[in-house]
């Protein structure tokens, strides 16, 4: 019997399933981690395009209700006028 077919290659720290929460603090994790390489570019870079996903189906009403409640109407006019 050859070393290689009688070693067991199970590992309980990798081959185990983990729990939804298990996971859930993996990826947060992981997250953490990515987030921590970056620089403050990358990081302003990755909002700013988070942002723009979230907000890509909202029309001109939308983003008027979104601005207005949040900022005021000098932010939505200032906003508009840098079009």
């Amino acid at each position: 019997m050859s070393f290689v077919s009688s070693f067991d290659h199970t590992n309980s720290m990798t081959d185990s399933k983990l729990t939804k929460q298990q996971i859930a603090k993996l990826k947060e994790n992981y997250a953490l981690m990515i987030v921590d390489g970056m620089d403050m570019d990358s990081l302003i870079t990755i909002a700013v395009e988070t942002i723009e996903q979230n907000i890509e189906r909202w029309d001109e009403e939308d983003l008027k209700e979104e601005i207005l409640e949040y900022y005021g109407d000098e932010t939505w006019t200032d906003l508009r006028e840098n079009l």
